[in-house]
């Protein structure tokens, strides 16, 4: 397998990731800056994959999108289109009033 490497720094060092790791609330998006960041300090792709305990591809896919555009584009996230209710809203208030007005043992 051919070894990860980070071709465009974009001005961060391993210092500097691991100050804006400290920053970043969210864990899944602090494992992202941690996996570069262990790159760019010589560790190879399956040692990162046992410290941040993901596949081997995350890693890959996480060194190429900083080496495209940046801890901005590492950073960032797509999230799926909202999916329609199963329910109607009448559906989801007359279930709202049941649970709200009655007991089980009332609905048998």
């Amino acid at each position: 397998m051919k070894r990860l490497k980070i071709t465009n720094d974009h001005g961060w060092t391993p210092r500097t990731l691991r100050k804006q790791e400290r920053k970043i609330k969210n864990t899944l998006l602090r494992q992202r800056v941690m996996a570069v960041r262990l790159v760019m300090e010589g560790y190879l792709g399956k040692e990162v994959v046992s410290m941040v305990n993901v596949c081997r591809q995350t890693v890959s896919h996480y060194v190429s999108l900083f080496n495209e555009g940046g801890l901005e584009l590492l950073l960032h996230r797509d999230f799926a289109p909202e999916r329609e209710p199963f329910l109607t809203e009448e559906q989801q208030e007359e279930i709202k009033q049941l649970v709200l007005t009655t007991t089980p043992v009332e609905l048998g």
